[in-house]
């Protein structure tokens, strides 16, 4: 009898557990079946249901806005609900863009789990997360069993970030998950940081195949500091950034890779303005493209005025525009007469490998001093050289024959430009050539055979007239025979 009880308080407890909106336990390590996602607010664990009693992922997040931190765990893909959006309430804002609010730091564990907004069309706000200035998000990926797939995806925007849009003064750490499938007809595809004192810090994870129509298809710097500690950040399109752009603020990329971005400019890292980047550790920029009309840099551009600081054993490789190795490339406008692009030495490693050329009307770029060798830069074309002095390293490039010869395009412009004028060439003489008619060719034909003819009766005439010489010499040679016989006698 007091084992039936046992079960039967069992069994309710069970069933109570299943009907309560959220159910209270500090053993977070529990998680019932058909949660769909807990918060932790305070050290206790609250789970919820995809049902009207418990309000799901919606009930959750605005429970999260409850404390000052909270940490939220998918069990289940969050997609928008209504339409568009993903809630109402204090957790939401933007007609139902998920909320971080100032003075609050959430962690999400994605926990191999989508949030996903599934906009099939660009609108305002149409982020998926807003990181209000003075809020704090944390996005991890613990489920290693999933292969840590959790992602945010599905935004699409008509006037900032696709992704994650970080105010000024919003701070985002990126420990894993993915950001990758967004979109905006703006800058910042799959991250925006918005202003001055934003900050946003990838310590791993992904953030791949974002599409910006103009600036930053995987992270757009407005103002504030990006760091790019570990991770991937590859296959994002933008016009201008396909990895990065940074209009102002600060760029650190001390580990993980660049890779397989693409832009008109830029197709790694696009700097511009202001916009300071710092390359160091073992971080990679490789396989990016420069791609479209007045493509450059494949991997780097660097427009800015702040010189580009090197250190560690960073790698700058295999990047092209056109086909052509483009690395770290420094442009300087064609109005400008000023020396603005140029290298700092941090205590970079020999080992360190990074292609170098120039764009623009920028003659030659100034390596700060303290390089005492070239050994750690490669020249992407021959017609640039690397030389010490007045004790700078300094990167030139000159309009010699060597230049045209190791410039594909120019010897391309020319081999067309050779061939259009022996084609003009051609027109010409056919155009002014006379075509003759009929009777015009058969009364040429005549006149010929008349030559012809004339010519042979010519040739007649001369044997005779050297037949004629002959007989004459005969003659002569006879008739002094005779006399010589004659005064013999």
């Amino acid at each position: 009898m007091k084992l039936q009880r046992i079960f039967a308080a069992a069994l309710s407890g069970f069933l109570l557990l299943a009907s309560v909106p959220a159910m209270e336990t500090s053993a977070a390590s529990f998680v019932p079946e058909g949660a769909v996602a807990s918060v932790t607010v305070n050290s206790v664990t609250s789970y919820y249901y995809d049902n009207p009693s418990s309000g799901g992922a919606e009930a959750m997040w605005n429970t999260a806005m409850t404390g000052d931190s909270a940490v939220v765990t998918l069990y289940a893909d969050w997609n928008s609900s209504y339409g568009t959006r993903f809630g109402t309430g204090s957790g939401f804002i933007y007609d139902g863009v998920l909320n971080v609010p100032s003075g609050h730091e959430i962690t999400i564990d994605l926990n191999g789990y989508a949030i996903n907004r599934n906009l099939e069309f660009a609108v305002d706000h149409g982020e998926v997360i807003h990181v209000a200035g003075g809020g704090t998000l944390n996005l991890t990926d613990t489920n290693v069993a999933m292969g840590s797939s959790g992602k945010i995806s599905g935004g699409n925007s008509s006037n900032g970030a696709g992704g994650i849009y970080i105010e000024a003064g919003a701070v985002v750490n990126m420990w894993g998950g993915n950001i990758t499938g967004n979109k905006t007809e703006s800058s910042g595809g799959g991250v925006l940081l918005a202003g001055e004192n934003s900050q946003f810090t990838v310590s791993g994870g992904k953030i791949y195949s974002n599409t910006a129509q103009q600036c930053g298809g995987g992270v757009a710097v407005s103002d504030g500091v990006f760091k790019f500690v570990s991770g991937e950040l590859s296959d994002n399109i933008g016009r201008d950034g396909g990895g990065i752009y940074a209009q102002a603020g600060e760029v650190s990329v001390s580990g993980g890779s660049i890779m397989r971005n693409v832009a008109v400019h830029g197709g790694g890292i696009l700097l511009n303005n202001t916009a300071a980047l710092t390359l160091k550790g073992k971080a990679a920029v490789q396989s990016n493209i420069a791609s479209g009309e007045n493509r450059v840099g494949g991997g780097i551009l660097a427009m800015g005025t702040v010189p580009v600081k090197l250190g560690g054993k960073p790698s700058v490789l295999n990047n092209s525009a056109d086909g052509v190795q483009s690395n770290l490339v420094f442009c300087q406008a064609a109005d400008s007469n000023v020396l603005s692009c140029q290298a700092e030495n941090i205590d970079t490693d020999v080992e360190a490998k990074i292609g170098v050329s120039l764009s623009g009307n920028l003659r030659e770029a100034v390596f700060a001093p303290g390089w005492t060798g070239s050994d750690c830069f490669i020249c992407d074309a021959v017609d640039y050289t690397l030389e010490n002095k007045e004790g700078n390293l300094v990167l030139k490039r000159s309009s010699s024959y060597a230049a045209i010869v190791g410039n594909k395009n120019m010897l391309l412009l020319i081999v067309t430009c050779v061939l259009i004028a022996l084609a003009v060439i051609a027109i010409i003489i056919l155009a002014f050539k006379k075509t003759k008619t009929p009777e015009e060719k058969a009364k040429q034909k005549a006149q010929k055979a008349e030559e012809d003819d004339n010519e042979d009766d010519d040739e007649e005439y001369d044997d005779d007239v050297d037949e004629d010489d002959e007989d004459a010499e005969d003659d002569e040679e006879e008739y002094e025979y005779e006399d010589d016989d004659e005064e013999e006698e």
